[in-house]
């Protein structure tokens, strides 16, 4: 740490008078040299002082302290530039500077972030939004083909209506088959089954001269459509519907059959 230093003081202790003389210890002179590299005022008294003693020792004839004219020869041989000391002023507001700039850098990125992750949420939301809104479109697209489908076949004779009712190992379950038997048409209306699981479907079976035939498959989906256009049948004497592997069987399952309905 630099103490600030009185500087006339310093020159009035006669302490440079002492080191034109030569009545300093290394230690001492060594001070006085470091006291005059960071005070000009001091150098500058300094020079001088040296200046005064050669002058009074030439008019007197008195020969100098050799130390002291070995000094004096090489203060001119050499001149020192004195260097004034650096405040430490500049130092301390750099620091300052530097702290505040982190302390606002900090405070920026804390506040990018929670800008950043709200906006993410609001994006999240956003996309949750659109995705039900696109699906309730769909529901009601279904919805309205449905309805088609319904005033088609109520406003078509040739359309018969088979009731399927649940079998006794699966009670409570119910679907609508609308068989045309002029141009082989089948709708199903699914009234209540269970939902299948993304490895199974149901499957309408046809009994066409005493034989299952298969009618096609399809899925019960909570909220999508619950009529179906199904294979076309001719010669059809009962329907029913079994829960099959994905895709469909060749044969019925019979101990998966839901409904069934005689025409």
């Amino acid at each position: 740490m630099i103490f600030a230093v009185d500087v006339k003081e310093y020159i009035e202790t006669g302490v440079l008078e002492m080191y034109v003389y030569g009545n300093l210890s290394d230690a001492e002179a060594k001070e006085v040299v470091r006291m005059a590299n960071s005070y000009p005022e001091i150098a500058d008294e300094l020079a001088k002082i040296e200046e005064n003693h050669e002058n009074t020792s030439v008019i007197l004839g008195i020969e100098p302290n050799p130390a002291t004219k070995h000094h004096i020869l090489e203060q001119i041989t050499h001149p020192k530039t004195y260097k004034p000391a650096i405040p430490l002023y500049p130092t301390r507001l750099f620091a300052y500077g530097m702290a505040a700039c982190l302390t606002l850098l900090l405070i920026s990125s804390v506040a990018a972030f929670m800008y950043w992750d709200r906006w993410k949420s609001a994006e999240n939301e956003l996309i949750a939004m659109r995705e039900s809104n696109q699906q309730f479109v769909s529901n009601l697209t279904s919805m309205r083909d449905d309805m088609d489908a319904y005033k088609g076949i109520l406003h078509d004779p040739d359309f018969k209506k088979v009731h399927l009712a649940s079998t006794p190992a699966f009670p409570g379950n119910e679907i609508m088959v609308y068989w045309n038997a002029k141009n082989t048409h089948v709708m199903v209306d699914m009234l209540n089954l269970p939902e299948n699981d993304a490895e199974h479907q149901y499957q309408l079976w046809a009994i066409v001269n005493g034989k299952p035939v298969d009618a096609g498959v399809f899925d019960v989906k909570k909220g999508q459509k619950t009529m179906f256009q199904m294979k076309n049948i001719q010669g059809a004497q009962a329907f029913a519907v079994t829960l099959e592997p994905k895709g469909g069987s060749a044969n019925p399952s019979m101990d998966k059959m839901y409904v069934m309905g005689k025409i």
